[in-house]
């Protein structure tokens, strides 16, 4: 299967390049997010044009997969056809880069993500490449089951900021509710468990360890990338974040460490 993962990281590279070319006349950056889902999904079921063995077990990995890929795509999409412009991250990127940023943005947004995506896809990679015989034992259904929690956690989180959007507009009132009064960022926590959940399913068909590459690689990347960028554009747009973040813990939802704040929206 040497020749599957690599044309993996050919087709999502050419996906992006492609999305890429996309943005160049629209100036807008976060188009990427569209395949970011998507894209580890695609990575499976083109994996078995590729001559991989199929066993039931592995349609309902790539069906999880699949299911929460097509679930984050549509939340993204949504999130983006609301802005009025282009993502305050993207845009801040944009303002630093200068006039040579549509052909940076290339290297610095589209295929790093690339990059993190294929790299982050290790339990899809390995389930690909299991056995035909390969079937879920305890441990794996253990893994979907953390799985179908960070999935819940992940969506429910989602759900709980759209509201909030919706009843109080887009501006700059900080969300202190539901899940999001225990911790400052509860989809990530969710997707970190996604991943580590399919990792241990992965194992359980596999028996390789290359499963749980790819989702320490996005703990890494939420925990020192995607968490730093976010709460800097949230202190510096918002100016009640900083006292919701002195009491709410940043990622694993814990109870609050001082008083807890008046909802707007609740």
């Amino acid at each position: 299967m040497d020749s599957y993962v690599f044309a993996s990281l050919a087709l999502t590279a050419i996906a992006f390049t492609a999305i890429w070319l996309i943005h160049v006349p629209l100036q807008d950056a976060g188009l990427v997010d569209y395949y970011w889902g998507p894209g580890f999904a695609v990575i499976g079921w083109v994996g078995l044009g590729f001559g991989a063995d199929l066993s039931t077990s592995k349609l309902v990995f790539l069906g999880a997969v699949t299911l929460w890929s097509t679930r984050l795509a549509a939340q993204l999409i949504a999130r983006h056809l609301k802005l009025d412009g282009e993502d305050g991250r993207y845009a801040a990127m944009r303002r630093a880069g200068g006039p040579g940023w549509w052909w940076h943005s290339l290297f610095k947004v589209f295929l790093l993500q690339a990059f993190i995506l294929w790299a982050v896809a290790t339990p899809v990679h390995t389930v690909v490449a299991a056995p035909a015989d390969s079937s879920f034992s305890i441990a794996g259904w253990i893994g979907l089951s953390i799985f179908a929690t960070g999935f819940l956690i992940e969506a429910m989180a989602d759900w709980q900021m759209h509201r909030h959007r919706v009843a109080v507009g887009s501006g700059k009132a900080t969300f202190a509710g539901g899940l999001w009064a225990y911790s400052r960022h509860p989809n990530y926590f969710g997707d970190i468990l996604v991943w580590f959940g399919l990792a241990i399913a992965a194992y359980d068909l596999s028996g390789s360890l290359i499963a749980f590459l790819g989702p320490v690689l996005l703990a890494l990347v939420i925990r020192f990338v995607s968490l730093p960028l976010t709460e800097q554009h949230l202190t510096a747009s918002r100016a009640d974040y900083a006292a919701y973040a002195a009491v709410t813990s940043a990622l694993v939802p814990l109870l609050r460490g001082g008083s807890p704040r008046a909802d707007p929206a609740e």
